[in-house]
């Protein structure tokens, strides 16, 4: 063969050498993204509200007017991620764009493998390579991969910006520096959590200015002094720094300035719910490989890892931190696990680097593997177990499994994640450092034996995690009234203001409805309680007989929940306990009630048990009626506990010509008859009132009894103050 013809044949060999060494790569990514899209097919509706739906109606307002907008009131820019989605709601129905999403969001989120492979072959050889990758998309975060959230999209988006910014900090060139920065705008962009990767780059440049030849000229002619104040003005620039994030960072700012004790705690914990769910070995890895000696530090790619991995745990911890504390004081208590799931992919990187190289000093594992002891002892494992699938913490998962599939208890969990704790630090300090080197014919097996339990180990949270979410996905579900979207296929097209009352007894119920109903324009309500996200408005009343303001200026009203609305009704949903009434106007309503809640009970004000429960009927449309008779019922016959004492229990009926009041909503103008009535447990009473000739309002206003003091062993769990079941019935 001619040289001519070898030297062409080189490139082309090279070539598909590196083709096929990536097949395998290509294969796993399919299997998985396969096994991902699958259990995105199997979730039947959303459930995380309001996220879910806030991200789907900016999402669909760009896709029908190419601007973002909430139930019509345009929205600022949030992410990337509205946009992203939005050419899939150009499908029909909403099913079909549902299950578009769904299916291509867990293909993208599987696809942080790639940016996470070559993140790894800047530091491993292939095989460990692998390992890393693969890890990376066999956590249990991708589980979120079929929820209309951010994460799907952001996750890949980091992995990208951490892999650019290893290479950038590795290699450094104006280019390679340039497109660090750029990933990790893009990553802001994506998800606006992810500024913490500007952290990690940061650390990363700083490290290499700081080692630069210039620099270390320099620094060898500093005396005490200069070293001295340069330590101040690294402090001052610090402090500088967390006053301008506090001053633009409302979460910042209360979290550090007010709640810094609760920082550490739910920092612990998040971190905690990590370690658990990654497998805890990758963990203590992550931290241990932060302390590799100088002389690893040279080998290529080995610095530039270490010291960006160093930057994000710090970021990424700190945000957790500030997000869990602030929530906890906003919000609710929660494990937020959620945040760190972009560390994963450093953490698996750090578990394949010292399997294959076991240069981590001992003293850094053992510091490392009781650091990562401590914050999973911290961690409030039953919040994972019993409140199963918990979705800011996806790492507990097998916790969970462990509970319900095995019926372990929870304090049988606990001792073996002290066991899985201590045996993890050991295999680490075993086969992670130069230790490693006496045990050098099964050292090798060990390490792989060590990393197939450790995908094993994720990709069962993972599956876990993914059935939990199903499973609360297929209750919610059942709960929809059928066909989902019956609205949509009533209205024909047409535009829909949802009107109803009593909306935040069941406001998963409204966002589903509002989800699977893209007709549905906006939400409203007659008595305050339409839910979020978005604009939400209670209309006056503009006459006596019903007409409300302002004018929605949709095609037809969906009245749910016992507003009733004059106009042609189109469609009924007794499940749903809505009608969908055509609009030519104003809408005006016959009649509705307020104050009474889901399960019939009027309720007071928890925080001043001594007011009464109140509620209402208002009569607008009499032309069918006319003068009749209108029956309260008022019943504590469902609350009968024995050796019961006397309960506060005076009503007082009123009825009266409906008026106008000075918030614009109904009153009673003049009042016509009123009586009062005691209602004692175990009984109910009747109370009959003559109705006016034109439109009319009864008031109910009862004392209250909160069952949970009265009747600890069989009401303890209902701690609202309660006056009566209660009942209007109209009577010609």
């Amino acid at each position: 063969m001619s040289a001519q013809a070898t030297a062409g044949a080189l490139p082309a060999t090279s070539a598909r050498a590196r083709v096929e060494s990536v097949l395998p790569l290509v294969g796993v990514y399919l299997l998985l993204a396969t096994l991902y899209s699958w259990q995105a097919w199997r979730r039947e509706t959303p459930t995380i509200f309001s996220d879910e739906l806030e991200l789907t109606q900016i999402s669909r307002a760009i896709a029908d007017t190419g601007e973002a907008a909430r139930r019509g009131d345009p929205y600022g820019f949030s992410s990337l991620v509205p946009w992203l989605t939005a050419p899939f709601w150009w499908l029909h129905p909403v099913a079909n764009a549902y299950e578009a999403i769904k299916t291509f969001q867990a293909f993208v989120m599987a696809a942080a493998m790639f940016p996470a492979f070559l993140l790894a072959r800047r530091v491993v050889s292939a095989p460990w390579a692998y390992f890393a990758a693969v890890a990376t998309i066999a956590a249990p975060a991708l589980s979120y991969s079929p929820i209309l959230v951010e994460e799907p999209w952001a996750y890949p988006a980091a992995t990208v910006a951490l892999w650019l910014a290893v290479r950038a900090v590795d290699a450094p060139s104006r280019s390679s520096v340039a497109l660090a920065f750029a990933a990790c705008v893009v990553a802001v962009a994506t998800r606006s959590q992810l500024a913490a990767l500007f952290g990690a780059l940061a650390a990363g440049l700083l490290a290499l200015w700081w080692q630069s030849e210039r620099m270390r000229r320099w620094r060898a002619t500093w005396t005490t002094w200069d070293r001295i104040g340069a330590a101040v003005l690294a402090v001052g620039a610090v402090i500088i720094l967390a006053a301008f994030i506090g001053h633009r960072s409302n979460e910042w700012a209360t979290a550090t300035t007010l709640w810094k004790g609760r920082m550490v705690e739910y920092g612990s914990w998040a971190s905690g719910a990590f370690a658990i769910g990654v497998g805890v070995l990758p963990a203590i890895a992550l931290l241990a490989v932060l302390a590799v000696p100088a002389s690893e530090r040279v080998r290529p790619g080995v610095r530039a890892f270490v010291v960006v991995s160093g930057g994000a745990v710090v970021s990424f911890g700190w945000y957790a931190a500030i997000k869990g504390a602030y929530l906890s004081t906003t919000f609710s208590s929660l494990v937020v696990e959620r945040n760190l799931l972009y560390l994963a992919p450093l953490a698996f990187l750090a578990t394949a680097y010292l399997l294959e190289r076991a240069v981590a000093p001992l003293w850094a594992v053992v510091a490392a593997g009781a650091a990562v002891f401590a914050m999973i002892a911290s961690v409030p494992i039953d919040r994972g177990v019993d409140s199963f699938p918990y979705y800011e913490a996806h790492g507990l998962s097998i916790l969970a499994l462990a509970n319900r599939e095995w019926a372990w208890p929870l304090e049988r969990i606990e001792n073996v994640l002290v066991v899985v704790t201590i045996a993890a630090t050991a295999l680490l300090a075993v086969l992670g450092t130069p230790l490693r080197g006496r045990m050098s014919r099964i050292a090798a097996p060990a390490a792989v034996a060590v990393a197939v339990g450790l995908l094993a180990w994720n990709l069962t949270a993972e599956v876990y995690a993914a059935v939990g979410e199903h499973d609360f996905s297929a209750r919610v579900e059942s709960n929809i009234p059928k066909p989902n979207d019956w609205i949509d296929r009533a209205a024909g097209g047409g535009s829909v203001v949802m009107l109803g009352q009593r909306m935040n007894d069941n406001p998963l119920g409204v966002s589903s409805t509002e989800f699977w109903n893209r007709s549905i324009q906006k939400v409203w309500s007659v008595d305050g309680s339409g839910p979020g996200p978005g604009h939400t408005l209670t209309p006056d009343l503009q006459d006596v007989d019903g007409t409300l303001w302002p004018d929605p200026h949709t095609d037809f009203v969906l009245a749910s929940n016992g507003v009733q609305v004059v106009g042609e009704e189109v469609a009924a949903n007794a499940d749903a306990n809505a009608t969908l009434v055509r609009l030519d106007g104003p809408i005006r309503l016959r009649s509705n009630e307020t104050g009474i809640a889901a399960d019939g009970w009027v309720v007071g004000n928890a925080g001043d048990p001594s007011e009464p429960a109140r509620a209402a009927h208002n009569q607008f449309d009499v032309s069918e009626s006319g003068k009749g008779t209108l029956v309260v019922r008022l019943s504590r016959e469902t609350f009968c506990p024995s050796g019961v004492r006397s309960l506060p229990g005076v009503a007082r009926v009123r009825i009266g010509e409906l008026g106008r009041g000075t918030d614009k909503q109904p009153a009673i103008s003049r009042e016509t008859d009123k009586r009062t009535v005691y209602v004692p447990a175990c009984a109910s009473r009747t109370v009959p009132l003559p109705t006016p000739d034109g439109p009319w309002r009864a008031e109910v206003a009862i004392d209250t009894f909160v069952p949970a003091e009265v009747d600890p062993e069989t009401s303890g769990s209902e701690r609202r103050p309660l006056g009566a079941r209660i009942a209007f019935d109209v009577r010609p």
